[in-house]
């Protein structure tokens, strides 16, 4: 599994010590049903220290779309298709809003 600094403000450190994996999307039907399953949502909400189910939530306010997350199987969907490079730089404004601190840029533990 392939780990990236959490923020963009540190991808270039390589001694940063908050580290989570590279979002891994998967397309799933076609036509009217299409949906994007995020497969590795729970590994990235515990490197980030949040339920996994404000993440997808968050996704479906800002591209304005359902979300559907299911804690059981561990599926978390936002309808539509959208590609990795979108929805990471969507989980990045998430980090800078709801994880990151303002003053010094780490981590918040709740």
């Amino acid at each position: 599994m392939a780990l990236q600094n959490i923020g963009a403000a540190n991808s270039n450190d390589a001694f940063y010590r908050y580290k989570m994996p590279k979002m891994i999307t998967k397309i799933e039907g076609r036509g009217n049903g299409i949906k994007t399953n995020i497969v590795n949502m729970v590994d990235i909400a515990k490197a980030l220290a949040r339920p996994a189910s404000y993440t997808t939530k968050y996704f479906g306010c800002e591209l304005g779309a359902q979300s559907k997350f299911d804690e059981k199987s561990g599926t978390y969907h936002v309808n539509g298709a959208h590609d990795t490079a979108k929805l990471a730089g969507l989980i990045e404004n998430f980090i800078k809003k709801f994880v990151q601190c303002y003053g010094c840029g780490n981590l918040r533990r709740y």
